[in-house]
């Protein structure tokens, strides 16, 4: 444990975090405009997106649907490894990932957004 400070001191890890926390915070509300996306929320380098049925009223998929493992599986087809927690997908990509990674996860993760949102429609998953 010591030594894993004294790496995180070395290499200025925590203000490497904070450098890059407004770009995360960013690209983390500006997914609030997506057809399937409730609400969004993050600290850090950590983050979920709330998937939903009605945006308007912040209905939930039925569980049963499945709609965060679909979501999560079109996200590892992107190349993207978002973990879903029911219907929020979580972020916590690593401390080290640079502006550009963290850019190219949130585009891969919009891409598959898109494809749980034509899955979602075509599927008439959001009748109640």
């Amino acid at each position: 444990g010591v030594k894993a400070i004294e790496i995180y001191e070395k290499r200025d890890i925590i203000g490497h975090v904070r450098s890059l926390t407004p770009v995360f915070a960013r690209r983390m509300a500006a997914l609030a405009d997506h057809p399937l996306i409730g609400e969004t929320r993050e600290c850090g380098l950590m983050g979920a997106a709330e998937l939903v049925a009605d945006k308007s009223t912040k209905r939930s998929f039925d569980p049963k649907k499945g709609v965060g493992s679909q979501v999560s599986r079109f996200c590892e087809a992107n190349g993207a490894i978002l973990r879903a927690i029911g219907d929020s997908i979580a972020f916590c990509p690593p401390m080290i990932i640079t502006e550009a990674e963290l850019n190219e996860l949130f585009d891969r993760f919009e891409k598959a957004l898109d494809e749980g949102e034509a899955w979602v429609t075509k599927e008439n998953l959001r009748a109640a």
